[in-house]
């Protein structure tokens, strides 16, 4: 063929940009004909368990893009122009997560990702908000306008059908996921921690493994950021990925774990990470640990600063009980709370102290040292449980048989309890009154009360998670039904009669794990 001359073609031939208009129509055509064939859960087709666009994909599109790529390697230029929108086609959440979500780009983000068969097969319209949610927290300036985009893409993702439609769109993980993102976004850790810790409870058939390694590495990182490496040793060791490798091995290195990774390996995992820059200082930080130089603590203040006349009760127990209060709240241990509600036992139960007591009271003219000492008790076993409550210290690292720990400990679970009780109440008259909420936000109110439950079990110990349950266990289940029958969100009920299953369980319940368990046999 002369130089200059144009390649004959046969009649009818199609041009690379056409054979792209076709891969988007037969991609269009594929999924209508899912949607009409089953519109009750809109299913794609399968064949052999694999989807038909992904056959497509497989048969069709991938041999195009190797002798694309070939071509390109062996100088045809012209080939990156198709080669570029097929790739998009192939691996849609590849392209989102690695080009448009660091760009920032929270749209372009959602659209592309909406096309992902591969990574979020099982919940595709909660991937794409995924993903735009995770743009807005890279975009480099906020942006009111596209934040209430996205919020209101995510309020979608777990939205009621309306009357006239004929599918339904039930929250499910990676759209907890993208509430959870979203939430960080808005500077509402605890709110972003509770949501994202709640995704691992969910069944697997209704949450994309994507979402929950997301989950998970937002978990560490965050962990990470606090300075529990403990956690971040945990979350290193359920999810994969080449930031939870070298988490882990930084967390290893620091906590003491053993086997360790030397000085080789960590490197090694620096440089196969990503944003080395960011964690060279934690990997600098690992080495040190790991080469036994001591790390600075910070000197813990003393019991009790001023001197105390020997035999003195009343001054050592009002300074120990000042100190206590005076210090940071991570800094408050049991042995500080066992060795302060001893110093109290000593006062109030000491003969020579009441018999000052009563001529102090008497040369005041006071009716008596009675009198005087219980609203004293009382308001000793407020700070006490209101010092606990912010310590969150756990109960085994504080319980004794003193008198003043004993009503400190029955004080703080009756509050505990009535809270419950309350938040319960709440609930059971909600779902009653059949006030609906956003999938998304009935997600997270159960989430906070079953927080507050496991925190006051912490606190409190078995004896509350007995008092507790039954109550919890028939408003919760009542609204667990009620979701999943009537508002037909299975996934987020399924998940609650999961965890009422495991309590119930532990508890030795019989009865309520039979119940609970045919409750998970109903399915997602």
């Amino acid at each position: 063929m002369a130089r200059g001359a144009v390649r004959a073609r046969l009649e009818g031939e199609m041009s690379w940009g056409g054979l792209l208009v076709l891969a988007i129509v037969v991609r269009v055509i594929i999924e209508a004909a899912a949607r009409k064939a089953s519109p009750g859960a809109a299913p794609r087709p399968q064949m052999l368990g694999v989807g038909l666009w992904n056959v497509v994909v497989l048969f069709v599109f991938m041999p195009i893009a190797i002798l694309l790529a070939l071509a390109l390697a062996g100088g045809q230029l012209w080939c990156a122009v198709p080669l570029a929108p097929l790739a998009l086609l192939m691996a849609p959440w590849s392209f989102a997560r690695l080009a448009l979500i660091p760009l920032g780009l929270p749209r372009a983000a959602y659209f592309v990702a909406s096309l992902s068969d591969g990574a979020f097969r099982a919940d595709r319209r909660g991937g794409a908000a995924l993903a735009a949610a995770w743009a807005l927290c890279r975009a480099r300036k906020p942006d009111a306008a596209v934040e209430a985009w996205v919020s209101e893409r995510i309020e979608r993702t777990g939205a009621a059908p309306a009357p006239s439609s004929a599918s339904a769109a039930p929250l499910r993980g990676a759209g907890i996921a993208a509430g959870a993102m979203l939430a960080a976004y808005r500077g509402d850790v605890e709110g972003a921690r509770a949501l994202f810790d709640s995704v691992a409870g969910l069944d697997e058939r209704a949450c994309p493994d994507e979402a929950r390694r997301i989950a998970v590495g937002w978990l560490a990182a965050e962990a990470a950021s606090r300075g529990d490496w403990g956690a971040v040793s945990g979350y290193a060791c359920v999810s994969g990925g080449r930031a939870m490798w070298l988490l882990g091995a930084v967390a290893a290195r620091l906590v003491g774990e053993a086997p360790a990774p030397g000085a080789l390996g960590l490197w090694l995992r620096w440089l196969i990470a990503p944003r080395r820059r960011a964690t060279l200082p934690l990997v600098r930080r690992a080495l040190a640990a790991g080469a036994g130089v001591p790390r600075p603590e910070p000197e813990a203040p003393e019991p009790c600063a001023a001197k105390v006349a020997e035999g003195d009760l009343w001054s050592r127990a009002v300074l120990l009980h000042a100190a206590l209060l005076l210090r940071p709240r991570g800094q408050v241990s049991g042995d500080d709370l066992r060795r302060l509600g001893g110093a109290w036992d000593a006062a109030l139960d000491d003969e020579r102290a009441q018999a000052e007591l009563r001529e102090r009271a008497a040369s005041l003219g006071a009716s008596g040292a009675q009198a005087a000492l219980g609203p004293l008790a009382r308001a000793v076993e407020e700070d006490l449980a209101a010092t606990l409550r912010a310590a969150r210290v756990p109960r085994a690292a504080w319980d004794d048989l003193g008198a003043t720990i004993g009503r400190t400990r029955r004080r703080l679970r009756d509050e505990l309890l009535s809270e419950v009780e309350i938040a319960c109440d709440a609930l059971r008259r909600r779902v009653d009154e059949r006030r609906e909420l956003p999938a998304l936000s009935e997600w997270r109110e159960w989430t906070s009360l079953r927080a507050q439950y496991e925190t006051a079990a912490v606190l409190v110990g078995v004896e509350f998670r007995r008092l507790a349950f039954p109550k919890l266990h028939a408003d919760v289940c009542h609204a667990a039904v009620w979701l999943f029958n009537t508002r037909k969100e299975r996934v987020i009920a399924n998940a609650m009669f999961r965890w009422l299953l495991a309590e119930a369980e532990a508890l030795g319940d019989s009865r309520l794990t039979a119940l609970q368990r045919g409750n998970v046999e109903c399915g997602v």
